[in-house]
């Protein structure tokens, strides 16, 4: 996916004006295959570093631009994720989700974007991802 058209897709998604700023924008377009659909972004504090966290269709894509260039990047199918969850509070509110492996908690999450991320997470998956 091109930056112009994940823009686009962040104005659908009434977002664009939450994160158009973001370093990791550039990489993530890089990640997002054309047939996928970016569903939701959310920053939260995970491990001690301010993560973007990227809900497609397919993956979850998990970024993070530290500086002087160095970065992360973890990639998980949707298919793998079990008991999505976001706890929206006044301060601080947290999402994540397990795997069979591993937790992800992202903690200082914008709070206002829990009913985009639990669509998200909602969605079907298609077939043969």
């Amino acid at each position: 996916m091109d930056r112009v058209s994940l823009e686009k897709r962040l104005r659908e998604l009434s977002i664009y004006s939450t994160f158009y700023l973001r370093r990791e924008l550039k990489p993530l377009a890089q990640l997002l295959q054309e047939d996928e659909q970016l569903n939701c972004i959310i920053t939260g504090v995970h491990e001690g570093n301010r993560k973007l966290v990227a809900v497609t269709d397919r993956r979850i894509i998990i970024l993070f631009a530290g500086a002087l260039g160095s970065g992360e990047v973890k990639v998980i199918r949707r298919s793998a994720v079990r008991d999505p969850w976001f706890e929206k509070k006044f301060f601080f509110s947290e999402a994540g989700f397990a795997t069979d492996s591993e937790v992800f908690t992202f903690t200082n999450t914008q709070g206002s974007l829990r009913e985009l991320y639990e669509w998200a997470m909602g969605r079907p998956i298609p077939d043969g991802a």
